[in-house]
């Protein structure tokens, strides 16, 4: 008997067909990869395992069972979410209750499943010990941990349940390489015989993964035994060598836009940043590659002004600025935009992608700028002209990192702050934002911070530097096993 059955399931929103007369089986114990192009429908088709649809979406045919159950009706969503199926979003920090510690997520999941109170801390402990995560992890929040130790709590709690099927959507995305691989190595190991349908861009975490693979294309379903290398494929704009620096003098003769020298801190005082100092010129791209946890997002978030920082000193176009963004006047506010790897809360859920980027374009004019219009700025990032009337919870993941990018670009800033703004997209429509990016640099001197896990993104940039125990400098301190630092005889300057 089959654990999952979809039988020509159709899904349409008012403007087109997302879903049409998809079929799909999975057996027990069986994983199935599931790839297609960023917007294709593969969320659309995850979600309906579960019996959900998103906001604009209906089901206008077809039919889903779960090990029988029918996961749209009010009892078999009942027994199908959260227990015999659980649904691993992008970005499971956001998704975990964040007025909740991990340790109560473990034992509502293990009290789904039947374990006794007297029993919830032994079963907790051991959950946290199968993952890999320590015990003490119990007592920390969400906003507390990492992307990929949120993943490991994510799984440990849909296992916990008892899931029979795990839906991961995109579960490296974002991730660095070692912590790739460690994800990998668990959900290979780790699940028992749960069924997994994985979603993802990179086909070779869907090798790795999934016993077989099928393909999303337009919202229909086909075998996908052949890899399609093309959608995996890196970006096809200008490389370096993620080893290159820029010797000094190079960045000097660039107009410098940002810098920032001696920055300490972290959210909740920690000091996940230690002794920090980056300079961007106009029109310059730096990459900034790190483990994950090592303070890359608290780096972008200091830098846009939202997090302050206990120490060190911004300068904007040559001009001492305060670190919070709300002590900044409107022009330096409008210089720096920064586009967070959370796309879903960076979006207001009631307002249309349109709205926000005119209001974007009226920020950018009532600065002097003259803002392209919205539905340029939707063609730059590879997003239909209907996309200007969805709100964000009618995008896929990848479309609303591209609205986040468009809206950002909108305002004119000098400076962007980019964090994993490709990690959700499949190949091809990654080249097609780098190939945007590099476009914006050359033509209006947009200096870019891209924060990346992934090499060959890494490498379409001038100047790659690496975030190592608080501090920025040579991405050899970040790609070699020992993370061991090498000196400024290598030709790298105060970065």
């Amino acid at each position: 008997m089959n654990l999952v059955e979809v039988a020509s399931l159709s899904l349409s929103s008012a403007e087109r067909r997302v879903l049409s007369d998809c079929s799909l089986t999975i057996r027990p114990g069986e994983r199935v990869g599931l790839v297609g192009r960023s917007g294709s429908g593969k969320t659309a088709l995850a979600h309906a395992l579960l019996g959900y649809t998103r906001q604009g979406l209906a089901r206008v045919g077809g039919t889903v069972r779960v090990a029988g159950h029918d996961p749209f009706s009010p009892a078999g969503a009942r027994r199908v979410r959260g227990r015999l199926a659980a649904y691993l979003p992008q970005d499971c920090a956001s998704a975990l209750p964040a007025e909740h510690r991990v340790g109560w997520v473990l034992d509502r999941a293990a009290r789904r499943s039947g374990v006794a109170r007297a029993q919830l801390a032994s079963f907790r402990g051991n959950a946290l010990e199968r993952m890999g995560l320590p015990a003490d992890l119990a007592r920390a929040f969400p906003h507390q941990i990492s992307g990929g130790q949120a993943q490991r709590v994510a799984l440990a709690s849909a296992l916990a349940a008892g899931a029979e099927l795990l839906v991961l959507d995109e579960p490296t995305s974002g991730l660095d390489p070692s912590t790739t691989e460690d994800l990998i190595h668990l959900l290979r190991t780790a699940v028992g015989h749960a069924a997994m349908l994985v979603v993802s861009h990179d086909m070779d975490v869907v090798d790795r993964l999934t016993h077989r693979r099928i393909a999303m294309t337009h919202g229909g379903l086909t075998d996908a035994d052949v890899p399609d290398r093309s959608a995996a494929e890196g970006p096809s704009v200008p490389r370096r060598p993620v080893e290159e620096v820029l010797d000094a003098r190079a960045v000097e003769e660039r107009t410098c836009v940002l810098r920032a020298e001696g920055v300490r801190g972290g959210p909740g005082g920690e000091h996940v940043l230690r002794d920090v100092n980056l300079t961007l010129g106009a029109g310059e791209c730096v990459a900034v590659v790190g483990a994950s946890g090592a303070g890359k997002t608290t780096l972008a978030r200091v830098l846009a002004g939202t997090l302050e920082p206990s120490g060190g000193r911004l300068w904007l176009n040559g001009t001492p600025q305060p670190w919070s963004v709300a002590r900044r006047s409107a022009a330096d506010r409008l210089s720096v935009a920064h586009v967070d790897q959370d796309s879903r809360a960076a979006l207001n859920p009631r307002e249309t992608v349109g709205k926000a980027l005119e209001r974007a374009c009226r920020a950018a004019a009532r600065g002097g700028l003259t803002p392209p219009p919205v539905a340029e700025l939707l063609s730059a990032v590879a997003l239909p002209r209907s996309a200007a009337g969805r709100r964000p919870g009618e995008l896929s993941g990848g479309e609303r990192q591209r609205a986040n990018l468009a809206r950002a670009v909108a305002a004119g800033p000098r400076v962007l702050l980019c964090d994993e703004v490709t990690a959700s997209l499949d190949g091809a429509t990654e080249r097609e934002v780098l190939d945007m990016l590099a476009t914006l640099r050359e033509e209006r001197g947009l200096a870019v911070l891209l924060i990346t896990h992934s090499g060959a993104v890494a490498a379409t940039a001038d100047r790659c530097l690496a975030l190592v125990d608080g501090a920025l400098g040579p991405p050899a301190t970040y790609l070699r096993p020992s993370g061991c630092r090498r000196g400024a005889d290598q030709g790298v300057s105060g970065d």
